[in-house]
């Protein structure tokens, strides 16, 4: 009898969460479906309790052209959430006793040239080296080459960009770091990174979707989806990201590094992760506990770093939200062209948020920010809307007057919109280039009109109009450039040119 009673109080309890949760995962539905309308998210959500879904949603498309949907199999690249698999290896081999945090990066790659640098300053992002500075001499080289981690010891000892600070000065991200850190595990543990990943974390998590893919490494996979970015101007297109020349250094010469990304995985498998790094499966309880504590610089102050309209520490691999006001969280983001993705764990209440994105959009970390808090009864965090955005968007469906006297009547509203000189530039410059000529040329020009004390956006208007031949117009705005600007050589060389060619 006592048993049937527990029985039924527990159904009562668990009936009783059930009707409480559902104004929040309306709210969370509805939140995700105005941000998929907006184009600011596509992709999928996973959102768990205690290991239980309470929220799963795919939107958008896994493949435009072939007109294929995602669903819950579509395999997404992690971009930077990769990082957090590095931690986990590192911290292994450390349980083993085959290395400790502290040696430095010297000892276990004897090559490498600087000897204050150890791993527990590649992990916190505290070494002090740059990102991929380093890369640019060697890229300049051999503009076809795809860079391995092999390469990144000769590149950083034969680089003067190759150091910032010194170690634990500062905190700053270092891609770069992570790779070095991939080396370390191959050379420690005598597997090749991809290998160690898949035998001592993959498959004991029982993530069998999920592997490491490069240029140089290619898994064949029918549920892989295809990376897109979308114009700010225009949310509702969708480019390729593998066939705009800007994202080929990126996904190209760069897409053969690893340590720092290029896993591949599902929302599915990284819910096992999750439930993986509960126990000791993967790490002990006290491992974890010290990968979870912020690192600390030389000064003794907290490497902090900001993310999603908040503010986080950094760790061993992993971001640590500051705020506790519902509980301790503990996340990672990731950002490249065609994937934008974030992995947050609450560890008081063991609830999980995962958010894969296919279509490049930055924003997509802020609305995990907002899914976190109406999980937990809270608000979603108030972003402001970008004019600029919203006068682009206006001007392509419409007419030069609709969207001034759009931005107009927005203009005042600060309070749910917001006017950067820096956002029209840049969407300036992409309409034109990206085969909208005359309504870039109508944003850049506006933008001069907007921000006259800012040499920058008169000396891309003058860019623009020399690419459409109009001389006279951006002899002009190189020269009003160069008043506010004498230290702009570019326009010096530009104006010079155009000079040279009237004469």
């Amino acid at each position: 009898m006592k048993t049937l009673i527990v029985f039924l109080t527990h159904i009562y309890f668990s009936f009783a969460n059930l009707l409480y949760a559902q104004p929040r995962l309306q709210q969370i539905d509805s939140l995700i479906e105005g941000k998929f309308d907006n184009g600011e998210l596509a992709g999928n959500i996973l959102i768990a309790q205690k290991g239980a879904l309470i929220y799963q949603k795919s939107l958008g498309m896994a493949d435009v052209a072939n007109r294929v949907p995602l669903d819950e199999q579509s395999t997404f690249s992690l971009a930077s959430v990769s990082k957090i698999f590095t931690s986990v290896a590192i911290l292994q081999l450390k349980q083993k006793g085959k290395l400790k945090l502290d040696d430095p990066v010297k000892k276990h790659l004897p090559a490498f040239r600087y000897s204050q640098i150890t791993i527990r300053h590649l992990l916190s992002h505290t070494s002090g080296l740059a990102d991929y500075q380093m890369l640019e001499k060697p890229y300049t080289a051999d503009t076809g080459k795809i860079f391995t981690i092999a390469d990144l010891v000769p590149a950083i000892n034969q680089s003067d960009q190759a150091i910032l600070f010194n170690p634990g000065e500062k905190w700053s991200y270092s891609n770069s770091g992570y790779g070095l850190l991939a080396l370390i595990v191959e050379k420690v543990s005598g597997l090749p990174f991809p290998s160690y990943l898949a035998r001592h974390i993959f498959q004991p998590a029982g993530m069998n979707h999920t592997y490491i893919s490069t240029p140089l490494l290619n898994v064949a996979d029918m549920h892989r989806v295809k990376g897109y970015d979308t114009p700010n101007y225009a949310p509702w297109l969708r480019q390729r990201v593998d066939s705009l020349p800007r994202n080929r250094i990126e996904l190209h010469n760069l897409g053969g590094l690893i340590g720092q990304g290029n896993v591949i995985s599902t929302t599915g498998d990284l819910l096992l992760f999750d439930r993986a790094l509960y126990g000791s499966k993967l790490l002990k309880p006290s491992t974890l506990q010290e990968a979870f504590k912020p690192a600390r610089l030389a000064s003794q102050k907290f490497a902090t770093t900001g993310w999603g309209n908040t503010s986080a520490y950094y760790g061993l691999g992993w971001m640590i939200l500051k705020d506790t006001t519902y509980g301790k969280v503990v996340f990672h983001s990731g950002g490249m062209p065609g994937a934008v993705t974030l992995f947050l764990r609450n560890v008081t209440k063991d609830q999980t948020v995962i958010l894969l994105n296919n279509v490049t959009h930055r924003g997509t970390h802020a609305i995990g920010v907002s899914l976190f808090q109406v999980l937990n009864g809270g608000s979603p965090v108030a972003d402001k809307q970008s004019l600029a955005n919203l006068y682009a968007r206006t001007l392509i469906k419409t007419n030069a007057a609709s969207a001034l006297e759009k931005l107009s009547s927005c203009k005042t509203d600060t309070a749910h919109y917001y006017l950067s000189e820096q956002e029209m530039n840049r969407l300036g410059l992409q309409m034109f280039y990206d085969g909208y000529q005359p309504a870039g040329l109508e944003v850049l020009r506006l933008n001069t009109v907007l921000s006259p004390a800012s040499w920058n956006v008169y000396d891309s208007y003058a860019e623009a109009l020399k690419a459409v031949g109009h001389r006279e117009e951006a002899i002009l705005m190189y020269r009003k450039s160069l008043e506010l600007n004498p230290k702009n050589k570019g326009a010096e060389r530009a104006l010079a040119e155009l000079i040279a060619n009237n004469e």
